[in-house]
């Protein structure tokens, strides 16, 4: 019999390894957790139930002691009640002896009230009122309807255990006593604060066994998981081939995953290398003639979605690559161009039987850049649309050149317009009425007819010399030379017009200035109209200065004046085309093309030109000319500098 039971039990147990055998690791963690779960569930439950029955003992016996002494109180006051008194109040003087000391003896007790048979106060100790144990507007207590009597009362003072026992002498009922004492808030788990406690236990409890939980499916299950959703991500991505390791994977279940989708990840690389290198690399010559083209290119698929973009186009847009690819072609421009868009799409798109080369060509600003966008279609060898091709071209210097020219062309007819309607008015009076006219008016008109003919050939020469400085072909000869002929030539050649105002001209020129790379009829063509620009513009008597001196790596040269000054508004136009001062404040004639002459010049030298001034007070003209260094002077132009100065 013995035999038999120990070889069922090895039966079993062979059978019950066998079954944990066949079990994957997660499912054995999970089984130990599990039982470990319970193991300390069954702990905790076992302490707080102990706990518990700790609680409802300390409070049975503090209720018994309560009544014990509730008990003495009654046998005290009864052997006092069956004394003889001689009146009342000798009666209620010893009961009141026996309240004071008890309550001094029993600090926790609140107030202590004696009664008669019907529940007449005979006795009630101090500041019992506040507590409200006697009926509403009588003195008197209800007498119990049991023994021992407890009940819980509330007041204004809070709540209070209230016990009643009665007094007896012989079996005899003299009456009633009555004991208040504060509530101390006990629960079937002991006090309010042990019932926040337990509370807390059972809180911390859940919290620990769902942090348990969490942690176990974290290690088990969710953290394997997300490793394959990432794997599963770097294959999307386009990374074949990328292996995921075994190590921290849990199971043969996992274990298996891993390894299919390892060798999967495989094949996709040797599918990629074998079959999408061909493709790839005809997608890479495409993208990167697409991203040399110097216009804006957008292809987009069938749905307008934008597939490829090349730098070209994100610049003109000011938005990056990354963000306008896979953005619909709609969303990147405003509602007018937007319908002029999906309209030629749309048109184009139902002309099936009709082959097309362009969808639409049209121009807009946006932004202020002047662009044009060729819309053309993109198929595929059976003629199926596959998407578009959209180029975008900047047009913004050709339009800015066009309007450019268009303005000069504009002032320069004006300017002619001007003396030649002059010249042309003189001239007809004075063939339609010679005879008639006087020696001194034909005179006049001569003279007059004259000066229009100097001011027309003053514009016509100052356009030829703009436009030969703005030529990208033709630029100033320079040659080393020094700089004093030129300052001395200027200088006498707007010495009479000065005399003329009797404005005094100071020369301010330092010594031994270093040779330049200059072109000495140029730069005399602009000393001399900054010069007379500043003589007309100052008063008679006034004072116009010329001083040269080295600053640093350049030759400074400055023309000062304390003429009329330059309102602030005019500067930064100054140097524009046909822009002169006396159309808004003066009178006196040019053809607003000089200072413009003056900054090209000035540029072809290698300088820069600025100006400051002060309406009222005077202006000052300066620019620079850099001094060449050893490496900017040729052999030749260094032999011609030693010839003239020789």
């Amino acid at each position: 019999m013995l035999n038999s039971i120990k070889l069922i039990g090895l039966k079993i147990l062979s059978h019950v390894r066998g079954i944990l055998d066949s079990l994957s690791i997660q499912t054995k963690i999970i089984l130990s957790i599990v039982f470990g779960i319970s193991i300390f569930v069954s702990l905790c439950a076992f302490l707080i139930v102990n706990d518990i029955q700790v609680n409802i003992d300390r409070q049975v016996i503090r209720l018994n002691q309560n009544l014990k002494t509730t008990q003495m109180l009654a046998a005290i006051g009864s052997q006092a009640l069956v004394q003889g008194y001689k009146s009342n109040d000798a009666r209620q003087s010893h009961l009141a002896e026996i309240t004071e000391k008890f309550m001094k003896d029993h600090p926790g007790i609140s107030y202590v009230v004696f009664t008669d048979i019907a529940g007449n106060i005979l006795h009630k100790s101090h500041f019992s009122d506040k507590f409200n144990i006697t009926e509403k507007k009588s003195n008197k207590l209800i007498p119990p309807q049991h023994v021992p009597y407890i009940k819980l009362i509330s007041s204004e003072s809070g709540k209070l255990l209230t016990i009643a026992e009665p007094l007896q002498f012989n079996s005899n009922l003299l009456g009633w006593v009555w004991v208040g004492m504060p509530d101390i808030g006990f629960t079937i788990v002991g006090s309010k604060r042990e019932l926040l406690f337990f509370i807390f236990e059972i809180f911390m409890l859940v919290w620990v066994l769902s942090i348990i939980g969490a942690v176990v499916n974290s290690l088990i299950i969710i953290r394997p998981l997300r490793k394959l959703e990432k794997s599963a991500k770097a294959i999307t991505e386009g990374r074949f081939g990328f292996q995921l390791p075994l190590k921290g994977f849990l199971g043969r279940e996992l274990t298996q995953l891993v390894k299919a989708f390892n060798k999967m990840s495989k094949r996709l690389q040797q599918y990629e290398e074998s079959n999408l290198a061909i493709l790839g690399s005809e997608r890479n010559k495409f993208e990167s003639v697409v991203m040399s083209i110097a216009d804006g290119v957008i292809v987009c698929d069938k749905e307008d979605t934008i597939q490829i973009i090349n730098p070209q186009a994100a610049r003109l847009l000011d938005r990056s690559s990354d963000e306008l690819i896979g953005q619909k072609i709609t969303a990147i421009w405003n509602k007018d161009i937007n319908e002029q868009i999906i309209q030629c799409l749309n048109t184009e798109r139902n002309k099936s039987d009709k082959p097309m080369t362009e969808y639409a060509t049209f121009e807009f600003i946006r932004e202020n850049k002047n662009l044009k966008l060729l819309i053309t279609p993109l198929d595929d060898i059976n003629k199926e649309q596959l998407g578009s091709v959209i180029v975008i071209q900047d047009r913004t210097k050709e339009a800015e050149i066009e309007m450019i020219k268009q303005e000069f062309i504009s002032n320069v007819s004006h300017e002619l317009r001007t003396p030649i309607t002059s010249i042309k008015c003189y001239v007809d009076t004075l063939c339609s009425h010679k005879s008639e006219l006087n020696t001194d008016t034909r005179n006049e008109f001569l003279n007059i007819i004259n000066e229009e003919t100097d001011r027309l050939s003053k514009l016509v020469n100052d356009v030829l010399e703009l436009s030969r400085l703005e030529s990208p072909t033709r630029k100033l000869q320079l040659t080393l030379q020094e700089v004093y002929s030129s300052i001395d030539y200027a200088l006498k050649s707007i010495k009479v017009l000065a005399d003329k105002k009797s404005i005094r001209l100071i020369k301010d020129i330092e010594a031994e200035l270093p040779i330049l790379l200059i072109n000495q009829e140029n730069l005399e063509r602009v000393l001399i109209n900054l010069l007379s620009n500043a003589i007309k513009y100052t008063p008679g008597n006034g004072m116009v200065k010329l001083a040269v001196r080295k600053n640093n790596q350049n030759i400074l040269f400055q023309v000062i004046d304390n003429g009329i000054g330059i309102e602030e508004e005019h500067i930064p136009l100054l140097f524009e085309r046909f822009y002169r001062i006396e159309n808004k404040v003066h009178t006196i004639k040019g053809t607003g093309l000089g200072l413009t002459i003056v900054k090209k010049s000035v540029e072809q030298h290698g300088g820069n030109i600025t100006i400051k001034s002060k309406y009222g007070e005077g202006s000052i003209f300066e620019f620079t000319i850099p001094i060449p260094d050893n490496e900017s002077i040729s052999p030749l132009d260094e032999d011609i500098a030693m010839a003239k100065l020789a």
